[in-house]
């Protein structure tokens, strides 16, 4: 392809593979006759030859799987080739392609090969890079904080970009962050040809799902846009017992001028998920030789009435103004809100080897809220022969969180994995009280980022700094300030390189940084409550990225160092939670995306993890954490038999895993999942007919989390139909 060094917006471009820029005949050098362009007229233009295509003003790596830019917070919209940090970021075609009715968002996320899916289907819970992060970390179009950690729907989504390594200066400041990386969720916004989908979707065993997808610009020049996606998933899912009711609504607004451009989206989710599966804890006085065997992946070992029901309301802002040639300004904001109505947690332990277990419920209602704003400058300058593009911005996020559960829980429950809800555990009755907020953290920084490259562009330089307060307090239920729980400050260092030889190869290097409120202790603990010192998070990577023809590949090795947080057995039994140490994740991670042969597109790659704790605990010292595999590997493949019918398959692998400081192996699994794509005419409407089944070996098996298992999920058919009205 031939790619002239800027970002395209205008959807009637196309530019093809190896150098051909008719967008017919796709030759590694062009058959066609001469065209004149904008494009190929212009005579400063700089011109690299890259395996990426343009849909819709996007830049896509062939195939369309993967984004050829990726928006990197408060750095906006980047080049992944030039930038000197690992990202990906997958695409509307991949979501789409990949996402399971059972394992929701999480099995999207996996296809790049540093994230693991976590828990069960219900939340959106992984590891990036071996460090557990959740949907409450992740952003919405850059802005911290906007997700909730249950299942949500991913109607609206445009695409994903996983930014890997810890740096809060990229990010911005929030509450919550991950050592491994960064997930950031883009809104879909209207195109330039009108959108009318109408979806309709069974999941086995008997949920139903529609969604609906309009689309339109209008305004001179097609300057303002709307575009309104809404679902209405009901209807029992693949594991026994889980019943799920869901409806949303997401409405994006945007506008684009000359000088300047603003988004604006708003979404509204209801759940109603009753009998949602969940996982046990591996007791500390576990009696076996081993880890039972897995039983049947449709077995749900929670009771009918545990119930979660809660409304999710989110609004995101983002406003760029040109101020001149060389300067802009921008503000993003963003507001989050999640109210539990009903809230039954049902936590479980298992026993022995047999599979038995004893379980304790208790019940309440639940309430999050999270504010953000952020306003900064965008700008470029020349010293000598270098070029800087540097970012200055300030922000601030403000979370509550609170509720109302009752002071004792019910327990006395028993059975077995094997069995499941046995059906006659009887409803536990809790008093219920209005729900207040208890506890507020309030995290402020300031960002200085500079990416300088030489004129050539083939030397860019990343230096930047970011200072971050956060400060924790907690409040009575009267509303009243009870203490303060935290007030910290530290600054951050994030630095990088990236050298592209030729335009197919390029090699990188960067340290990033991230600074960590410390922990507030939870139940269980001789230290409850009590809030430990907060740490620093530290990444070293080198990697190159490189492309064949029309693959584009990415090769990396990192090292990262967090601060331990470790269970102190105390001579009485009890135990106290404890920073102790650090824990390191060394590992080599590779990506490949593309076309490997004429109607053939693959995503895939694999990661090797070697994970060590140092600490002055025995029993954990020398140790690898919980829950962390050695291995994960994930490949998926598209044959394009025509432009009317495609097949499709995607492999998951995940390895071994230890639970109890390595006292009990959790066993490697490996899932298939096969599906087809065929588009046709009803009438004359254009209609895209889908049908999918995951774990096709309907495989059994156990997924780790600390010392947690999950239950994978069983053999799942799917079945669609889109209506492009």
């Amino acid at each position: 392809m031939v790619y002239d060094g800027e970002k395209e917006e205008n959807s009637n471009s196309r530019y093809m593979y190896g150098g051909c820029q008719c967008g017919v005949c796709s030759r590694d050098q062009c058959i066609c006759p001469p065209q004149e362009t904008q494009e190929t007229s212009a005579p400063d233009l700089q011109n690299f030859h890259l395996a990426e295509i343009v849909v819709n003003g996007k830049r896509y790596i062939a195939g369309e799987y993967v984004r050829a830019t990726s928006n990197i917070g408060i750095l906006g919209e980047q080049d992944a080739m030039n930038l000197p940090i690992s990202t990906t970021t997958l695409s509307e075609k991949a979501i789409k392609s990949f996402l399971s009715s059972t394992e929701g968002l999480s099995k999207v996320l996996s296809l790049v090969p540093s994230i693991q899916k976590k828990a069960d289907g219900a939340v959106d819970e992984i590891y990036i890079r071996g460090f557990a992060e959740d949907g409450r970390g992740f952003m919405i179009n850059g802005i911290p904080g906007m997700q909730a950690n249950t299942r949500q729907s991913s109607n609206y989504i445009d695409s994903v970009d996983v930014i890997e390594g810890p740096a809060t200066g990229i990010k911005g400041s929030s509450y919550k962050v991950a050592a491994g990386g960064t997930i950031n969720i883009n809104s879909k916004q209207a195109l330039d040809e009108p959108v009318n989908n109408i979806g309709l979707k069974w999941h086995s065993k008997g949920a139903f799902e529609e969604t609906v997808d309009i689309g339109r610009r209008f305004g001179e020049g097609n300057r303002y846009g709307i575009r309104i996606n809404a679902s209405n998933v009901n209807g029992e899912r693949s594991i026994k017992n889980w019943d799920l009711e869901q409806r949303n609504i997401y409405i994006n607004l945007d506008q684009k001028t000359d000088d300047s451009k603003t988004n604006l989206m708003v979404g509204y989710t209801y759940t109603d998920s009753q009998g949602r599966p969940y996982g046990l804890t591996v007791a500390s006085s576990y009696i076996g030789s081993a880890l039972p065997t897995a039983p049947d992946g449709d077995i749900n070992f929670n009771p009918v009435w545990r119930r979660d029901k809660h409304n999710n309301f989110v609004a995101t802002l983002n406003h760029e103004q040109k101020i001149n040639d060389h300067l802009s300004a921008f503000l993003n904001a963003g507001h989050f809100k999640q109210e539990f109505y009903h809230y039954t947690g049902f936590s479980k332990t298992l026993l022995n080897e047999a599979g038995d277990y004893t379980a304790t419920a208790n019940n309440g209602t639940l309430i999050e809220k999270r504010d953000y704003a952020q306003v900064g400058l965008r700008g470029d300058f020349k010293t000598g022969d270098l070029k800087h593009n540097y970012t200055l911005g300030v922000d601030r996020q403000w979370h509550y969180t609170g509720g109302a559960r009752d002071s004792h829980t019910e327990s006395g429950w028993n059975g077995n994995i094997y069995v499941g809800d046995p059906g006659n555990w009887p409803h536990p009755t809790f008093d219920q009280s209005d729900p207040c907020y208890t506890t507020r953290a309030r995290t402020s920084g300031w960002s200085v980022m500079d990416i300088i490259s030489t004129e050539d562009e083939k030397l860019n330089i990343l230096v930047g700094l970011n200072g971050k307060a956060i400060k924790k307090d907690s409040y009575n239920k009267d509303g009243s300030h009870n203490k303060n729980t935290g007030h910290y400050y530290d600054v951050s260092p994030s630095y990088g390189i990236n050298y592209t030889f030729d335009p197919t190869f390029a090699v990188y290097a960067n340290h990033t940084e991230e600074f960590v409120e410390g922990k507030i202790v939870g139940t269980g603990y001789t230290n409850t409550g009590e809030t430990l010192d907060p740490y620093k998070t530290k990444q070293n990577e080198i990697g190159m990225k490189f492309k064949t023809g029309n693959f584009f590949h990415k090769l990396s090795y990192f090292d990262i160092k967090q601060a331990n947080g470790v269970d102190r057995a105390n001579s009485d039994g009890t135990k106290t939670l404890v920073v102790d140490g650090e824990r390191r994740h060394k590992g080599v991670e590779y990506t490949a995306t593309g076309n490997i042969a004429e109607k053939w597109n693959l995503i895939g790659g694999f990661m090797h993890l070697d994970t060590e704790q140092k600490t002055s605990i025995t029993a954990t010292n020398g140790k690898r954490p919980n829950g962390i595999p050695d291995w994960i590997a994930n490949l998926g493949v598209e044959y394009e038999a025509s432009g009317a019918f495609s097949a499709l398959l995607r492999g998951n692998y995940v390895g071994t895993s230890y639970v109890l400081d390595e006292k009990y192996k959790v066993p490697s699994y490996f899932t298939m999942d096969v599906g087809v794509k065929y588009k046709t005419k009803m009438n004359s409407t254009p209609v895209t007919l889908n049908a999918m089944c995951y774990n096709v070996f309907d495989k059994n098996y156990w997924s780790a989390s600390s010392n947690n298992l999950f239950l994978g999920g069983p053999r799942t058919f799917m079945v669609s139909a889109e209506f492009e009205l």
